[in-house]
């Protein structure tokens, strides 16, 4: 409703809205997976895959230098 009423009122540019519609594919691709793996990998397992995405995350911060 916030996203609604803040691109209702023009304070969400067309620029933002294309950044949105650009990450979109991405959240649905994470959010399809995280729905396959619920209760499928156990805790010790999930919390292997946050830190390697961090760390995956940070190292690319870190080589692209942003």
């Amino acid at each position: 409703m916030t996203g609604l009423w803040l691109g209702g009122t023009g304070m969400i540019g067309a620029d933002t809205l294309r950044l949105f519609l650009i990450g979109l594919p991405a959240l649905a691709v994470g959010t399809w997976a995280g729905l396959k793996l619920f209760g499928k990998i156990d805790d010790a397992a999930f919390r292997r895959i946050v830190l390697a995405l961090l760390l995956i995350s940070g190292l690319s911060l870190l080589i692209l230098g942003r």
